[in-house]
């Protein structure tokens, strides 16, 4: 089983379960991702994108125990995130509307704020003190906004 936590609009894929706070009409599973409603070790994969800077720095590390809690040993991670640090290297070049909704989230409904933002550095910490492995970390550009992807590994 392979989760795409905070899905939102995102469409269907076969053999993707897709995870949501919100009851959409893409959404498999209608659950909270602090506490997801799965086995210990019962998922081969999870996927998120622009979901972890959703929860404050406090959340970070209790958010990923509860993912890699869920994950089967050898199970992996795929976090995309804004990439904090480069963001403000750059923020300069970015144009403002992207800038404001990389930094501070679209605000398009009650769950669409951001609270934390990371580094590649910072991540790849929290990831670790979660018992993963870092397999990948790839640094780009979406939107003009610096992204982190980083593929990590349960242990």
């Amino acid at each position: 089983m392979i989760l795409n936590l905070g899905c939102g609009n995102v469409a269907r894929t076969e053999g993707i379960t897709n995870v949501d706070i919100r009851q959409l009409p893409t959404v498999d599973v209608v659950a909270d991702v602090k506490k997801l409603p799965f086995k210990d070790g019962e998922v081969d994969g999870i996927i998120n994108r622009n979901l972890i800077e959703h929860f404050g720095g406090h959340e970070t590390k209790e958010l990923l125990q509860e993912w890699a809690r869920v994950l089967k040993p050898g199970g992996w991670i795929q976090t995309e995130t804004v990439d904090g640090g480069e963001t403000m290297n750059h923020w300069q070049e970015i144009p403002e509307e992207n800038l404001l909704d990389g930094i501070l989230g679209a605000q398009t409904y009650p769950e669409n704020f951001h609270k934390m933002i990371f580094t590649r550095d910072s991540l790849v910490r929290h990831l670790e003190e979660a018992r993963l492995h870092i397999h990948t970390v790839n640094q780009f550009v979406d939107r003009e906004i610096p992204r982190i992807l980083i593929e990590a590994i349960k242990k």
